[in-house]
């Protein structure tokens, strides 16, 4: 029972250091859409994301569509950190959204 904690332990470090299976290095250019998502922060109050999509046929990029959308900014939140001569202090820092993509 004593070996419990440190089994959980070592999984979840070993889960930690597991790289992305599902990220793409190359995209399939015979005939895929590419999205790009990007969110940046605008003004205190204002941040504006973008979403680009590349649409591919036979090695081509055939259309690009870009959209400039303007969303309200999350606030800001406090974070631990250390300043330039290394002491650790609260930070603000501007929040960010989460990104969740659904593909039917």
């Amino acid at each position: 029972m004593k070996r419990l904690p440190f089994c959980i332990f070592l999984l979840s470090l070993m889960a930690c250091n597991k790289e992305n299976e599902d990220k793409v290095k190359t995209i399939d250019k015979n005939g895929s859409v590419e999205s790009k998502i990007h969110i940046e922060h605008l003004s205190d109050s204002l941040d504006v994301m973008k979403t680009e999509n590349i649409y591919w046929i036979k090695g081509t990029a055939v259309k690009k569509v870009v959209h400039l959308d303007t969303i309200p900014s999350l606030g800001m939140a406090k974070e631990q950190g250390e300043d330039s001569s290394g002491k650790d202090t609260t930070l603000n820092v501007k929040k960010n959204y989460q990104i969740f993509i659904t593909v039917n």
